[in-house]
């Protein structure tokens, strides 16, 4: 049965690639009649004859012939990069034919080596560039673990890279420039990783509450006018509260209005709320700015406020699957969590959802923000790889981001998260309008600062928090000042 579904879906792309390139050469080929009409008249017809339609959204040759060189790729993100012959769900048979179609389009073979424990790769790739070893060709890792491989020299810079061009909006510019130093950028992703799209943060609403509550309000309509705010989450959370076990306590059992877990999603509310960790000077180079302004210090003390209402209940720390299980039982009528949580932890919900953006700091914050979850997977290639394998895996990069904006996403997005887990087209819309606006920052994300999840610690303290910044303000310099100096002394 494998091998009937693989040679159906290899026919399938082959007869499509010669199809599309037979058409290409035959429309290359036609007008080729003399025209009376002389040089003009051919000129005129020619700038009026329509342009062949692109086969590849990307700017690499229709095809080329690379040896069968094998392309490895060593990564934890099983669900992005492992080919079943057999896969069943929608986005692993997009996976599986985005990957024969690279193969077959430029004659390579992708062996993807998985190790889904991500220190542990993180320490095989390291290992094995310091050995001086051309093990692998592509490293797919989760971030958090291994952005840090930047700094110790491990991988090549990736601006000069051949065949890859990272102005193409399939790559996350926004978010991988976040990411460079200077005239070196050592990491990339997009919409060839699942995570771009699923690691997002986004506010799940339980939009039957909402109603019944709330009665003639419409919260998309709040979103579109601009003003879903923390100071809106925070009155409509309190609104809501029920005691519903009667005992006059604020416990489980009740109805809260807002429900959190001190991890990931307070790193992605800061984000939202425009809190900026680090900017850059006129070289590129980026400067501590956490410190510098008050808008840390309100995110805060917002924080705090919403942290410390009776409406709100504080779940368990187990990668956000109490606080996401409240809501799914129709116990909450809001949080905060990646967008990934509509197909992992609530897709048994019965009460119609909606997802719309993270909250703003306030009305004035000119666009809602989003980033990415830490473990969103990250693209590098090793120092070590060969010019043969840098040839090669940077056409394989390429031609699999631009395929998997073309398919894989659009899958995802449309059949796995728009149709399957949300029901109706507004969460569709809101969904769009978070991925358009996804950032990120270089002392974000570089975790040795520390300040990727600074606020966690401080959800239900806001007083006192701008002398706990002010105090952290040496620590935080001293590392980036280490981190850049690393990145320095490894360059090239």
């Amino acid at each position: 049965m494998k091998n009937t579904f693989s040679l159906t879906i290899r026919s399938i792309l082959s007869i499509i690639l010669a199809a599309a390139l037979l058409a290409g050469a035959l429309a290359s080929c036609g007008g080729t009649k003399s025209d009376p009409a002389g040089t003009a008249g051919n000129e005129a017809n020619l700038a009026a004859e329509p342009q062949a339609e692109k086969l590849y959204l990307d700017d690499l040759p229709e095809r080329e012939d690379l040896g069968g060189y094998k392309v490895r790729l060593l990564t934890s993100d099983k669900r992005s990069f492992e080919a079943l012959e057999d896969a069943i769900d929608v986005t692993d048979v997009e996976v599986y034919k985005r990957q024969l179609l690279v193969e077959e389009r430029f004659n390579v073979h992708i062996e993807t080596i998985i190790d889904e424990n991500w220190g542990t790769n993180a320490t095989t790739l390291k290992n094995s560039v310091l050995a001086g070893s051309d093990d692998y060709d592509i490293y797919a890792c989760y971030g958090y673990w291994s952005i840090g491989l930047a700094t110790e020299g491990i991988m090549m810079n990736l601006m000069p890279a051949p065949n890859l061009n990272l102005d193409n909006p399939y790559w996350g510019a926004k978010f991988n420039d976040a990411m460079a130093y200077k005239d070196y950028m050592y990491w990339i992703t997009g919409d060839i990783a699942l995570s771009y799209t699923d690691g997002i943060y986004a506010t799940y609403v339980n939009l039957m509450k909402f109603a019944s509550k709330y009665s003639g309000e419409n919260i998309y309509q709040i979103v579109k006018d601009g003003k879903w705010t923390l100071d809106n989450l925070f009155a409509y959370a309190d609104g809501a509260y029920e005691d519903l076990n009667g005992d006059g306590k604020e416990n489980q059992g009740d109805f809260f209005g807002y429900s959190y877990s001190k991890e990931d999603m307070i790193d992605g509310m800061s984000m939202a709320a425009g809190v900026k960790y680090t900017t850059r000077d006129a070289d590129g180079v980026p400067q501590l700015y956490i410190t510098k302004d008050s808008t840390a210090v309100t995110f805060a003390e917002k924080l705090a406020q919403l942290g410390n209402s009776k409406a709100t209940f504080l779940a368990n720390s187990d990668d956000g699957a109490s606080m996401a299980k409240l809501f799914s039982d129709g116990l909450a009528l809001f949080i905060v969590g990646r967008i990934n949580y509509a197909a992992t932890k609530m897709r048994d919900m019965q009460d119609d959802l909606a997802i719309i953006p993270a909250p703003k700091l306030n009305e004035e914050q000119s666009t809602y923000l989003t980033t990415l979850h830490d473990g969103t997977t990250l693209i590098g290639l090793p120092k070590t790889i060969s010019d043969q394998g840098l040839n090669v895996s940077t056409y394989v990069l390429e031609a699999m981001a631009a395929e998997s904006s073309r398919s894989l996403t659009p899958v995802y997005l449309d059949v796995a998260l728009k149709n399957k887990y949300t029901r109706d087209a507004d969460s569709a819309d809101m969904i769009d309008l978070i991925r358009e606006n996804i950032i990120s920052d270089f002392g974000f994300l570089y975790t040795e600062t520390g300040m990727n999840n600074f606020f966690r610690s401080y959800v239900v303290k806001g007083q006192g928090i701008s002398s706990i910044i002010a105090k952290s303000e040496k620590v935080w310099s001293k590392t980036l000042e280490k981190i850049i100096g690393n990145l320095e002394a490894n360059a090239g």
